[in-house]
């Protein structure tokens, strides 16, 4: 699956909010509930699991997870907020 896709799949936003969460995740269903319980828009713990496992298939490829950044750097559509986390993450981890 593209970068792109797998990205979608977990959403940039949610994917820089709980970049940490999905890097350093020892219990998928912990986490998982945690999304469920901190986003008013999911509705099903099934859904959580695949956008922790699409974001681990990026964050364990270094350059996946380059380009993961890079569209969310280069995105119109997020916020400021967002972005500069971004470029902190990109800085720091890559």
């Amino acid at each position: 699956m593209d970068t792109e896709r797998l990205l979608n799949s977990v959403g940039k936003e949610i994917f820089i909010n709980y970049f940490y969460d999905f890097k350093n995740c020892a219990d998928k269903k912990i986490l998982a509930q945690k999304l469920l319980d901190d986003n008013p828009k999911a509705t099903k713990l099934g859904g959580q699991i695949t956008r922790i496992s699409c974001a681990s298939r990026i964050i364990n490829d270094k350059n996946a997870l380059e380009q993961a950044l890079d569209m969310i750097i280069n995105s119109k559509r997020l916020s400021a907020v967002i972005i500069s986390k971004a470029y902190k993450i990109k800085s720091s981890d890559i």
